[in-house]
């Protein structure tokens, strides 16, 4: 056979439906295609590791993660598509190279979503100081609910994509989830508040805040439920939704307390002894290292001089407010008993007319 022969062999002969010359472009195609892949491969992860090396994010790491999640037979299976592309196909061949290719790539494309949503619910988590149980249940839960929701969006994209008219499909999903929106709409309102106390942050585990219902500590927040340490020691379990529906104070984040007090000083004091009391206030509120705003005489009541007085104080825990505020009274006392002014108390004089 000579060479004329091979040749006009190669551009003429059919083998299920394509000829050898065919086969070799699809075979030289597959090679190229499988070894490029492998070269992007190689050159984008360890491009990714050197940068991980400089950087303190650790979103280089979780990218060099994705990337090596994909597999040999993925790689290869990218490439054989590349080489069908130089063969003619029977339609049914078309099809089935479809359906598994969205299958591969689909579940592939699940992993890496939920990866993503490990990352981000754990970041959320971290900002919040969460820890130890009360980390694992947010976590857990919310993946369950996240990755749920993943999987159905996934399945409805392979069935549309795989010519099946999923508008039916919908419709009932809809219906359904009416059905039983209406029959949980509780359990969804705790759930949903759930995620809004997770991403507002209107508060965290370990701080004290005050709402019309309750006072105390909070210990755990859950996904239909928050716990909350009374100050009489007892465990409250309270709705997230009745939670948010009511008011709430957070004295975690306090700063800088505002404390506001009145003393009364009695009728018949000297306007020279008046004068000198928001100084012997002063003094007695920076002696105890509080900040002084101001002391007025505000109000002639009914049987004192009022004087209110004004200071703040940095220490946002209440048992040390308590403290500092003690020894400013016990200071305030010592000084206007020590300038010789009298501490009013309530008294009637009743004057008879002969």
């Amino acid at each position: 056979m000579d060479l004329n022969s091979i040749t006009n062999w190669f551009g003429s002969s059919l083998i299920l439906g394509n000829t050898p010359e065919a086969y070799g472009y699809a075979l030289a195609a597959f090679a190229v295609a499988l070894v490029l892949i492998y070269l992007i491969k190689g050159l984008g992860i360890s491009r990714l590791k050197a940068l991980a090396e400089k950087t303190e994010t650790d979103l280089d790491d979780l990218l060099i993660a994705l990337t090596e999640k994909f597999t040999r037979f993925e790689y290869q299976l990218a490439a054989f598509f590349v080489a069908t592309r130089y063969l003619q196909r029977a339609p049914s061949f078309d099809r089935a190279v479809k359906a598994v290719i969205l299958l591969v790539f689909t579940y592939r494309a699940i992993t890496i979503i939920q990866e993503l949503l490990s990352y981000w619910i754990n970041k959320v988590a971290a900002k919040r100081e969460l820890s130890g149980h009360a980390k694992d249940s947010v976590v857990r839960s919310t993946q369950v609910i996240l990755r749920s929701l993943v999987w159905v969006g996934a399945i409805l994209f392979l069935l549309d994509n795989l010519g099946v008219n999923i508008s039916a499909v919908l419709t009932g999903l809809g219906i359904g989830g009416v059905a039983v929106a209406l029959a949980a709409q509780a359990i969804l309102g705790d759930l949903f508040n759930f995620f809004v106390i997770l991403l507002d942050k209107p508060f965290n585990i370990g701080d004290f805040i005050i709402s019309d219902s309750i006072s105390g500590t909070i210990e755990h927040i859950g996904l239909k439920s928050t716990r909350i340490r009374s100050l009489s020691g007892e465990m409250v379990v309270i709705s997230n939704s009745n939670l948010l529906g009511s008011r709430i104070r957070n004295y975690q984040d306090l700063t800088k307390r505002r404390v506001t007090f009145k003393t009364g000083i009695v009728y018949g004091t000297k306007p020279e002894l008046l004068r000198k009391i928001p100084s012997i206030v002063k003094k007695a509120v920076t002696a105890c290292k509080a900040e002084f705003d101001r002391c007025n005489l505000s109000n002639c009541g009914d049987f004192s001089l009022d004087f209110e007085t004004v200071y703040y104080l940095s220490e946002p825990d209440y048992n040390a407010y308590m403290a500092a505020h003690e020894q400013v009274l016990l200071a305030v006392l010592e000084g206007l008993a020590a300038a010789g002014a009298e501490l009013a108390y309530p008294t009637q004089t009743l004057l008879v007319k002969k």
